[in-house]
């Protein structure tokens, strides 16, 4: 099978053909997502993209599953995959109608708006919901570090190895230099701001870090509708209609939990 997993960032697998904004390495090829996926038609017998569709504006959304239904050969399948809207605006509910002399209750709503919000809104590097994850660290909270966990991902606050400066300078490819100088450039542009406006007028989160719109499943299915898809259908993250795909530890971790909590699992044919 010929699969295309657009948006992978550093998830990605061999076997699968690899494409996102910032190549890496040899194993994933650099592409801008919204000029085009550079394949023919009726290319691919699977599609996959996981937490990509939400950090683009509804139309460029729209434009992203069009080109996912272009490629793909007649009864193939497109997979998304998304944070679920309506889960989190569930469990923002369920906080705040909790006692208010719960003495967890002050903690969880802090991070449940962040986990609402935050992604939308902010303008610099790992936002309100960075700074949260780092306080709790600092302060060993590991109750309410393991309820942040279950909301995004099991493996969020460790720390990474260090690498030597061969180690760095061996990753260093022409796409990442370019990439470098950019946002080189960006920075130079944000300093004609004045700084008390440039929060209003100047994200500092980087490409890809943002969200700028949120999906639930009556949404995603009429997504999938309006752009040529039939049988679109939700199911578990070790759950896939794409043969092999659970084998890849796309969606899991080796130790067999979800990679992303509190996420969508949809998948639709192309007819």
């Amino acid at each position: 099978m010929k699969k295309l997993n657009f948006g992978c960032g550093t998830r990605y697998v061999p076997g699968w053909t690899n494409i996102d904004f910032h190549g890496e390495g040899t194993h994933v090829q650099r592409v801008n997502l919204l000029a085009g996926f550079p394949f023919p038609h009726r290319s691919f017998d699977g599609v996959y993209s996981s937490h990509v569709l939400e950090h683009f504006a509804p139309q460029q959304g729209s434009f992203l599953v069009k080109e996912s239904n272009r490629v793909l050969k007649s009864g193939g399948t497109l997979r998304t995959v998304v944070p679920d809207l309506e889960a989190t605006c569930r469990e923002y509910l369920r906080i705040l109608a909790l006692d208010d002399c719960d003495q967890e209750k002050a903690k969880l709503y802090n991070w449940v708006k962040i986990e609402l919000l935050d992604q939308l809104v902010r303008t610099t590097g790992g936002g309100e919901m960075g700074s949260l994850v780092r306080s709790l660290a600092d302060r060993g909270d590991q109750r309410m570090m393991e309820y942040v966990r279950s909301r995004i991902e099991s493996d969020l606050g460790k720390v990474p190895s260090r690498q030597g400066v061969g180690s760095r300078m061996a990753k260093i490819t022409p796409g990442k230099v370019m990439t470098k100088l950019t946002y080189g450039y960006l920075g130079l542009v944000k300093s004609l701001i004045p700084k008390n406006l440039q929060t209003m007028v100047w994200s500092g989160a980087s490409i890809g870090e943002k969200h700028r719109w949120m999906y639930d499943r009556y949404g995603l299915k009429l997504l999938m509708k309006e752009c040529g898809f039939a049988d679109a259908h939700f199911m578990a993250f070790n759950e896939s209609s794409i043969p092999g795909f659970c084998d890849d530890h796309l969606d899991s971790n080796i130790d067999g939990k979800p990679y992303k909590n509190v996420s969508i699992y949809c998948e639709a044919m192309k007819p």
